[in-house]
Order: C-alpha cells, then sequence, then structure tokens
C-alpha cells in the first residue's frame, strides 16, 4: 500500500495507525533506540508497516537531527517550584535515553531578558523546547517566539494546532471533589490557580461536573483565583474567609496555594478540618508534614515530563504536533487530616 505519485507523503501517524502503536512508538523503532522495551512481533509489525507504506522520515527533520547540538531545553515558570522537579527528571531521563541533554531555562529570567532567549534559539544550540508555563500574558511572547524557530511542545497548556502534553485535570478535580461529597461537604468553593490558564479552567469544569451531578452548584463567590505559590494561596483564602457564608469544604489547585490556604486558616482561627476541609491537587512529599497534613491528589507529574520529551523527538523526526491527555496513570487521592465531614 504505497503513497501515489504526487499524493501527501507518508507520516508517522500513518506508520503507528497501520501498525496499531502510537507515533512516539514508531519514532523510537525508526530510529532504533536501544532502550525500547517493546515485544520483538511489535517491532517487526511497526518495521513491516513502514516498509509496505514506502515510509522515508522527513528530510529536513532528519538532516538537522544529524546537524543537531544533541540538546534540549525545558523553560519552567519557576524552576525553584518543588513540583517541577518530578516533571524535569521524566524529561531528563527520558531525553538521556534517546541520547540528549536537558537544559533548564527560567521563563522570567528569559522573559525579561529576550534577547538572550532570541540567541539561545537562534543559533541552534539546541535542537527543541518544552515549555511548561504558567499562563500568564507576559510569558506569551515566549511561547511565540519559540514556536516560530524550533519545535516546541507545551507542558500542561493546551493550545489548537499546537504540540502539548496536559494532565487530566478534569479527572483530579473530580476526584478532590468527590471525596468532599462523600465526606458529607454540599457547600464546596474553588480556589484556583492563575485564572486565565487553560488548566485552571480544566479543574474547575471537572468539580463543576461533580457538584452538578449531585444537584449542586459552584457558587461565584466561592471561587477565587490563587494562582500556584503559597502568597497567592494565603491570599485568596483570607478573601474567602472574610464572607459572611463560607464554604465548609474547599478544592485547591495547585499544593503550594493549598499550604497557603491552610496558613490563612491558622491566622483567621479557623479549625481545619472541622470548620474548612481543604484538598489540594498535586501531591508531593512535604505534604504529610504541613499543619494538619494536606489531602491531596496525586497527579503523573513524571510521566508528564517524559510524555513531553517523546514527543518533541517524535516531532524533531518528522512527526506531527499533536495534543496528549495523560489519563495513565490516574489520578490518586491521599487522605490525610485536612480533610473529614463537615461540622
Amino acid at each position: 500500500m504505497r503513497a501515489k505519485a504526487g499524493s501527501t507523503a507518508t507520516t508517522v501517524a500513518d506508520v503507528a495507525k497501520a501498525a496499531g502503536v502510537s507515533p512516539a512508538i514508531v519514532s523510537r523503532v525508526i530510529n532504533d533506540d536501544q532502550s525500547l522495551r517493546i515485544r520483538p512481533d511489535t517491532r517487526k509489525r511497526v518495521l513491516s508497516a513502514a516498509k509496505s507504506l514506502d515510509y522515508t522520515p522527513n528530510g529536513a527533520a532528519r538532516a538537522l537531527r544529524l546537524a543537531s547540538s544533541g540538546a534540549l531545553c525545558l523553560v519552567a515558570s519557576d524552576v525553584t517550584h518543588p513540583l517541577h522537579g518530578e516533571t524535569l527528571r521524566g524529561a531528563h531521563i527520558r531525553a538521556a535515553r534517546a541520547g540528549y541533554v536537558v537544559l533548564l531555562g527560567d521563563a522570567e529570567e528569559l522573559a525579561h531578558n529576550q534577547q538572550s532567549y532570541e540567541n539561545l534559539l537562534s543559533s541552534r544550540r539546541v535542537d527543541g523546547l518544552v515549555l511548561h508555563l504558567s499562563g500568564r500574558s507576559a510569558e506569551a511572547p515566549l511561547r511565540r517566539l519559540a514556536e516560530a524557530r524550533v519545535p516546541t511542545v507545551l507542558i500542561n497548556s493546551r493550545m489548537r494546532g499546537r504540540g502539548s502534553v496536559i494532565l487530566d485535570d478534569e479527572a483530579a478535580a473530580a476526584l478532590a471533589a468527590e471525596h468532599l461529597l462523600e465526606l458529607g461537604h454540599t457547600r464546596i468553593g474553588f480556589v484556583s490557580g492563575v485564572a486565565a490558564s487553560d488548566r485552571s479552567q480544566r479543574r474547575r469544569r471537572g468539580l463543576e461536573a461533580v457538584l452538578e451531578q449531585q444537584g449542586l452548584r459552584l457558587k461565584p463567590e466561592w471561587i477565587v483565583a490563587g494562582g500556584w505559590d503559597e502568597p497567592a494561596g494565603h491570599e485568596a483564602v483570607l478573601r474567602l474567609l472574610r464572607q459572611r457564608e463560607r464554604p465548609t469544604g474547599l478544592v485547591v489547585a495547585n499544593v503550594l496555594a493549598g499550604i497557603g490556604a491552610l496558613a490563612a486558616c491558622r491566622e483567621r482561627a479557623v479549625e481545619v478540618p472541622h470548620e474548612l476541609s481543604v484538598v489540594a491537587i498535586h501531591d508531593t512529599w512535604f505534604t504529610d508534614h504541613t499543619n494538619p497534613p494536606l489531602t491531596a491528589v496525586k497527579t503523573p507529574l513524571w510521566e508528564m515530563g517524559a510524555a513531553a520529551v517523546d514527543l518533541l523527538i517524535e516531532m524533531l523526526n518528522g512527526g506531527e504536533r499533536r495534543s496528549v491527555v495523560l489519563r495513565e496513570p490516574p489520578p490518586e487521592l491521599a487522605v490525610r487530616e485536612s480533610t473529614g465531614p463537615p461540622a
């Protein structure tokens, strides 16, 4: 089944469909990735499909790869953020297996020193970029410039026609909401991240969908923007606690903002969980040591970093840009002392 003369050239996605595997697997088989662990019959099926479809890796991409720097760059909105460590580790290990090193860049610093950023992209010091941004408008020029110069994958942000890897944020927020409902809470609030970011909107949709199934709704006055760090979460919950009527359960879109939420409750002498139950999205090593220990939804951050590098390498080898929703492994709830039945 060869492509006809004048027809569109066969792509990695075509071979993947014919072989019944993912495009990332095809790319790694074609490039003889020795770290890939698949069954011999699967490898044979991929090579057979590539041969029958007369697949030839994208010439420009292959030429770029042969003359590549051997480096990928991960630009994060805050390189000191404790959650980024797991994502970076997944990206680094997967890149190393494919023969790349990973450089780290701070988005805020690069936004203030855009000339250095342009030099990095123009000089071919890196073959591709993984962008893990916060969703703030100040970061938009970094994304636009990267996409114009080198293959680029967005982490946990999704835009039409862009390469991206996102978590199943709706499922994570739904799990948090279901936990509060099972405890008996019907008055539930939401502390979002950066309100304009699509990951905040996805988490809000997941929360609202679960509430609607129970005939409940998310009151507008109980939705406050909390950012992605402790000070933002602290300020958001202080605003919420000043209201005359308050929720008894709270879903916080980020674990650091969740720690800020606990601090605000201590400051206002609000007992957690007796007066307010708090559950945050993302889990990390220090949630066992907060006061009280914080109930959190564990998400596959390591796998997200690895999947972003897989997609980027696939694009470097001629694959198409696509959006990946990371559903495996699914989010898991770690129940601790910050949640309990309403008073």
